[in-house]
């Protein structure tokens, strides 16, 4: 009897899911994502996952990348670590504002990762460019970030990076169904002209970070095949409890196979502005023969 019981529970729970699906798909199905506003998308998601539950967890990382194209920039526009901050959209030409993963047009914010090849890959420099790379730290070790995450599968993956998920499991099957949604679109690719399918990204990073006390969204880097993270960071905590420690200049060989990093010039000292770290001096020394042998490779 009591089989008999777990069997018809078990059913239900498979119809159930199944419906949910169904409904959920039927009515992001029929909603026009492309001519929507990011905010009528937010609007839309927060009314599907009220009650949502998901992992969120503090995090003190250090030795963040950021990585830029100065191919053209001229030696006194990276004079300090604000060339590598986050772009201050504020003092930047309207026309430059774009779409991102996770910010809306005119939106500052913080895209890094850990591994200095998947900043790389995200950038896709070409042959020839000039790329800097910035290594970003806490300002004092104790620091933690409140961190949501996005794309929990993909990242359950890669057990020894994202230890803390190893054994998530979700409240309820909707949480499951709801996750799945928001990771197909923190993980879709999209081309040169389509930066409209970023707006649904946007829109649940403005959900998950709504909350002042999270600061941090963790997802996989389409651009390292989901192998590798991002950590998307809100400009004010960056201001606030994040420095650049380490700066580089690499010029790029490109081939089909493969990215070389050739190592051009470094910060040989960076003078910290303790009341704007943003505004630290840079002393740049520029590589010599000998080092520029040691190069680095990433597979394409």
């Amino acid at each position: 009897f009591l089989k008999i019981i777990l069997v018809v529970l078990r059913r239900t729970a498979v119809t159930n899911y199944i419906t949910m699906t169904n409904d959920l798909e039927q009515k992001l199905t029929g909603f026009d994502f492309q001519n929507s506003s990011v905010e009528e998308i937010e609007q839309l998601f927060s009314q599907e996952i009220l009650g949502h539950t998901r992992p969120t967890i503090n995090i003190s990382p250090d030795g963040l990348f950021r990585a830029r194209i100065i191919t053209n920039t001229k030696d006194k526009d990276i004079q300090t670590t604000k060339s590598i901050w986050y772009p201050n959209f504020d003092e930047i030409p309207s026309k430059h504002h774009q779409l991102n993963r996770c910010s809306n047009i005119g939106q500052n914010f913080f895209y890094s990762s850990n591994y200095l090849g998947a900043v790389i890959k995200e950038l896709n420099p070409v042959d020839g460019d000039l790329v800097m790379i910035g290594i970003f730290h806490k300002k004092f070790p104790e620091t933690k970030i409140r961190t949501q995450y996005a794309g929990i599968e993909a990242l359950k993956a890669n057990p020894k990076e994202n230890i803390e998920l190893k054994n998530y499991k979700y409240v309820s099957e909707n949480d499951k169904l709801i996750e799945k949604y928001i990771s197909s679109k923190f993980q879709e690719r999209v081309e040169n002209g389509e930066e409209h399918k970023y707006k649904s990204s946007i829109a649940f990073s403005n959900i998950l970070l709504k909350n002042e006390n999270i600061n941090c969204i963790i997802y996989p880097s389409v651009a390292s095949d989901l192998k590798s993270v991002n950590y998307g960071i809100k400009a004010k905590f960056v201001d606030e409890f994040l420095y650049c420690k380490s700066i580089y200049v690499y010029s790029i060989k490109r081939s089909l196979r493969e990215f070389e990093l050739i190592p051009e010039k470094y910060g040989k000292r960076i003078i910290l502005d303790k009341n704007d770290a943003k505004n630290s001096v840079i002393e740049w020394l520029k590589n010599t023969d000998s080092e520029k042998q040691q190069t680095i490779k990433y597979s394409l």
